[in-house]
């Protein structure tokens, strides 16, 4: 392999465009565009603080690379490139990640025959893939993963196929920097960059032009991730939220536009890109203006549909053509489609570690595919419709026709899209049944709105095309570059605090909404789940709580294994007695009687005020240590830093998941033990909870040992094999009364033997769903007889990041425990009267 000089590559191009010229005026414009995209980054939060960090990275190396002669800048590049993905993935990940890529690449170069090295490449892909999946162990890290999937999956399959059908010399700087590219650091979802347009579209346009189109196209994409955040945070509805008529379609257009995410995060990679001389192809085209099932595959996602096109549509065809051309079309077209579903699943592997085997997936494309034929067949008998417009004068009929057209297409991806991403075909039909619901105006506000702009859109049909922007007109480009300062200087401005606080308190309260990136109140939910019921569940498409998931280590949930044993019985499960286990946050020891705790006598000595400690995972200890959970510090401070000479033992009967009505067997047991009271610990969404849970006892067909639950399930009408979403709409308005029951049945019995039953309430490390229902939670337990502890604001005004765990997992670390034994044992002094009766538990 030589080393070919650039002009050599491009002896097409002028020498003004050749050489990347761009005069000083151009030059501290863009810098200053930069400076203000900066400023956006930081203040939308956009992204990452990795991603920030990149981003400063690539703009001072656009500073130096816009300067250097042409035939550096490449090599440039890539050593900006390396630097970036050392600067995300710390030195040894990034080494690791060259490496590993070096020896791919390297694979593709063996002086063998093709299918020789087809045969090597794919046995190193099987040893990747073993390493990913961890059936073997393997140097490699997490945390390379998922960049280094992104990077191979797809590009090394374009560019061992260029290898062979194109003979145009390249350097070695070419092929290191097509794979190398620096915002990859960032993003393990990354748009499919054809290695062929790579290569050629290499500064064969005036510079200047092609770094403002970057900047535009940035621009874009932030604008992109600021509408998701409005959609993401305040228009999603979860299935079971969906009632009426107006909130299906409130859903179905909420859930499509989550979408713009993928558009934000590939505009702005591409315009960072040009920043650099690459002048890419758009990757998205107004795609929610589609006319057709055709046009809305040619819009969006366009590499993707390049890529298949000319690695599977065309070879396919071209093999198919005895048959003629429409079967062959309809073959080869359905046949893509039947592949986009293997290679979704195929880089799900990759990013996740497992594979994406659902029956949504294969007929969401299936479907797709098929109305994609269909159209095909349609334009190929009578024409595509609008094919002409932008040719000449739109007639009134044209934009009448086309704005139909539009809106029909838009309504009917919703659909799919929906059938798509719910998370089972049974909650997906259930939803159906809003449409029984109450009928109002506000059914009209999501269809007039979508009505509107599909007519101001398709005002100006713009086609898809990779066009030089120097062949744009004069006038054209100057109002662009107004539009794009324009609202990059809006944008800056409204972020600011002094500013949006000016505009009211709603638009205020809007603009701090969107300036940070955080799960929405429904992704908050799942996560609250996964807190609660120990579910791992992630949306699998476009959910910032997937990508809280990927950085999760695979086994971040092994460590507690073992712990649990299951029964027949109301409660399905509880701990196994006599168990140690070392973790990698410290050691966790389950006594003889099945508690997290130090051994205990079934009876307590004399002078000594047992207290029974009721909860799920946050009262158990979930990632502490033993004797670092707050109850064991509480128990301490009782037992060293009061006057009182009597002894208090607090015996913890937390388990993980357990939910409020399981609390009810746990209730049995630990009176057992004759506590002098009984805490119970509500984390939040108890109502919820407690009604979730009857729902499940009845679908799983568990005996439930209290009549008033069985009355409930009767009223609510509850049935075994009922789908989830469809009970959990019977049960939901019974979920007061079945958590007051609850409540009451804990005060009678605790009453019953002695004990004074305390409901301490303990949110999570951050806001979220839970505070939905604490307010009435706080209520009935007080109507139900409780004396209540409320530490709701424990954490308030702390760093999240250094009370709990992780960020895939909020339950609190031992800062955390430290900081819940406090505020608990200073709550405890201020109601010693009512707790701990005559007993003295005031401090020294």
């Amino acid at each position: 392999m030589r080393f070919i000089k650039q002009k050599e590559i491009t002896p097409h191009l002028s020498t003004t465009v050749a050489e990347g010229r761009i005069g000083i005026k151009e030059y501290l414009l863009i810098l200053f565009q930069l400076g203000i995209m900066t400023v956006l980054l930081r203040q939308f939060e956009i992204e990452s603080a990795a991603f920030l960090q990149l981003a400063l990275l690539a703009f001072g190396g656009f500073a130096v690379h816009a300067l250097l002669p042409l035939s550096y800048r490449l090599p440039f590049f890539l050593l900006l490139s390396l630097a970036g993905f050392i600067l995300t993935l710390d030195l040894i990940n990034g080494l690791s990640l060259v490496v590993v890529g070096l020896i791919l690449i390297g694979l593709c170069h063996l002086p063998v025959s093709f299918k020789k090295r087809v045969f090597l490449l794919l046995g190193a892909g099987v040893i990747l893939a073993a390493l990913r999946a961890r059936w073997v162990d393997g140097p490699i890290s997490d945390a390379v993963w998922p960049i280094l999937g992104s990077i191979f999956m797809f590009r090394l399959i374009l560019y061992f196929y260029e290898l062979r059908h194109d003979t145009t010399p390249t350097t070695l700087t070419q092929r290191l920097s097509y794979f190398f590219l620096l915002p990859n650091a960032c993003f393990p979802l990354f748009p499919v960059i054809d290695y062929k347009t790579f290569r050629r579209n290499y500064y064969d346009d005036d510079a200047y032009r092609i770094y403002q189109t970057g900047i535009d196209w940035m621009t874009r994409g932030v604008i992109h991730l600021i509408l998701y955040r409005v959609v993401y945070y305040h228009l999603t509805l979860a299935p079971e939220e969906v009632t009426n008529p107006a909130q299906l379609t409130q859903f179905l257009v909420a859930n499509f536009l989550l979408y713009l995410r993928i558009s934000g995060l590939f505009h702005l990679i591409a315009g960072m890109l040009y920043l650099f001389g690459f002048r890419l192809p758009e990757t998205h085209n107004r795609y929610l203006l589609a006319s057709s099932f055709t046009d809305f595959w040619r819009r969006i996602n366009i590499y993707w549909k390049d890529f298949m096109q000319k690695i599977f549509y065309y070879p396919a065809v071209f093999k198919l053509r005895t048959l003629g051309t429409t079967k062959a079309m309809v073959i080869a077209t359905l046949y893509v489609f039947m592949l986009t579903w293997f290679l979704h699943a195929y880089q799900w592997f990759w990013l996740r570690g497992t594979m994406l085997l659902v029956l949504q997936d294969i007929l969401f494309w299936a479907i797709l595919g098929g109305l994609v034929v269909a159209n095909a067949l349609y334009e190929i008998r009578y024409g595509r419709e609008g094919r002409n417009l932008g040719k000449g004068k739109q007639t009134a009929r044209d934009l009448c026709v086309v704005t139909l057209r539009s809106y029909a297409t838009f309504w009917f991806i919703c659909v799919l899209w929906s059938f798509w991403t719910t998370e089972s075909l049974s909650s997906w039909f259930s939803l159906w049944s809003a449409l029984k619901g109450d009928l109002s105006l506000s059914v009209l506000i999501f269809p007039g709105i979508i009505l509107v702009v599909m007519f101001l859109g398709n005002i100006e049909r713009n086609t898809i095309r990779n066009a030089r922007s120097s062949q744009e007109p004069s006038h054209d480009w100057k109002q662009e570059r107004l539009a794009t300062v324009g609202s990059m200087i809006l944008l800056a401005s409204i972020s600011m605090q002094s500013i949006h606080t000016q505009m009211g308190a709603e638009v205020g309260t809007l603009v701090h909404s969107l300036r940070s990136a955080h799960l929405s109140r429904l992704d908050t939910a799942h996560l609250e789940r996964g807190y609660y019921e120990n579910l791992l569940s992630v949306d699998r498409f476009n959910s910032q709580l997937w990508e809280v998931y990927t950085k999760k280590p695979p086994n971040w949930l092994s460590s507690n294994a073992g712990l649990k044993r299951f029964s027949d019985g109301f409660a399905q499960y509880d701990l196994v007695p006599s168990v140690m286990l070392n973790t990698t946050y410290g050691t966790v020891s389950i006594n003889r009687w099945g508690m997290r705790d130090r051994d205990y006598e079934l009876q307590p000595p004399s002078d000594t005020y047992r207290i029974a400690l009721l909860g799920a995972s946050s009262v158990m200890g979930w990632g502490v240590g033993d004797g670092e959970t707050f109850e064991a510090l509480v128990e301490d401070r009782l037992n060293h830093e009061n006057e009182s000479r009597r002894r208090y033992e607090i015996l913890n009967f937390g388990i993980q998941g357990y939910q409020p009505l399981q609390q009810l067997v746990a209730l049995d047991r630990a009176l057992e033990f004759a506590p002098n009271a009984v805490f119970y610990v509500a984390t939040g969404r108890e109502i919820s909870r407690a009604a979730s849970y009857l729902v499940e006892v009845v679908q799983k067909d568990i005996s439930i040992p209290f009549k008033p639950l069985l009355e409930i399930v009767a009223r609510g009408g509850l049935a075994r094999g009922m789908d989830e979403t469809t009970a959990l709409k019977k049960i939901r308005p019974h979920g007061v009364e079945i958590l007051s029951w609850t409540y009451r049945h804990i005060v009678e019995r605790s009453h019953n033997s002695g004990a004074i039953p305390v409901l301490i309430f303990l949110p999570q490390v951050r806001e979220g769903t839970w505070q939905e229902e604490t307010s009435e939670t706080l209520n009935i337990a007080e109507a139900a007889g409780f004396v209540i502890i409320d530490l709701s604001d424990v954490y308030k005004g702390r760093d999240v990041s250094a009370i709990r765990l992780a960020e895939w997992d909020e339950h609190p670390n031992t800062s955390g425990h430290e900081l819940i034994a406090s505020r608990l044992y200073d709550e405890l002094n201020k109601q010693r009267k009512l707790i701990f009766s005559d007993i003295n538990v005031s401090g020294r």
